[in-house]
């Protein structure tokens, strides 16, 4: 008996001494906007992470480089620790509309979506309220949508929280959708442009997903 209870010490001390996986962090790149999100869409160059994306602003739009650095730099100040930006389009054409070189709106369908980490989820909730803007994303968005006559709903009536609003509304053919919304570290901005709203809707929820 003393040799089976002498065994059952050790199998417990090595079990207790093998090294515990912890959970892998999850960054703002993995919660942003995946391929698997955006049927019949291909991945945008403008894509990237805050930093590299107002780095190339630099050099062919001065004055959005300079808006959204100040801004970025702001952001960090009251909490932020990294953010990335994902766009996906129908068509090389589509993906240009989000530069300053582009043609305009986009024509074949477009999504892009901006995610914000923060240090804790005060901060994260805290700046959703203050209503910010960050690479185009933010107030003027939800007054375009109310301008043309659209829908705008906030609340957890969205499906993505208590902190969420989302609009949709058209302007000749081109149909426009929107979701900014806080999910504890993580603010969220999403647009997509004449993309079916069933679409639009649930890629914003597949992000919202791995917000949790």
């Amino acid at each position: 008996m003393s040799r089976i209870l002498t065994g059952l010490v050790i199998v417990l001390t090595l079990v207790g001494c093998a090294p515990q996986e912890h959970p892998k962090a999850v960054s703002a790149q993995s919660i942003a906007l995946q391929p698997g999100d955006v049927s019949g869409l291909q991945r945008c160059d403008g894509s990237g992470d805050v930093q590299t994306v107002i780095r190339r602003e630099k050099s062919n739009d001065q004055v959005a480089y300079y808006e959204n650095a100040t801004e970025w730099e702001r952001w960090k100040a009251q909490g932020a620790t990294e953010a990335y930006f994902a766009a996906y389009g129908r068509t090389p054409a589509d993906c240009d509309a989000l530069s300053a070189m582009g043609a305009g709106a986009p024509a074949g369908g477009l999504m892009a979506g901006l995610v914000v980490k923060f240090k804790n989820q005060a901060i994260a909730a805290r700046t959703y309220r203050a209503d910010s803007t960050l690479l185009g994303f933010g107030p003027k968005d939800i007054t375009f949508i109310k301008l043309v006559g659209g829908s705008v709903m906030t609340g957890s009536g969205t499906g993505l929280g208590p902190q969420s609003v989302i609009g949709s509304g058209s302007v000749g053919v081109t149909t426009y959708y929107f979701a900014f919304w806080q999910n504890k570290v993580v603010d969220s901005f999403f647009i997509a442009y004449d993309l079916p709203p069933t679409a639009a809707e649930r890629a914003a929820r597949s992000v919202n997903l791995r917000m949790s």
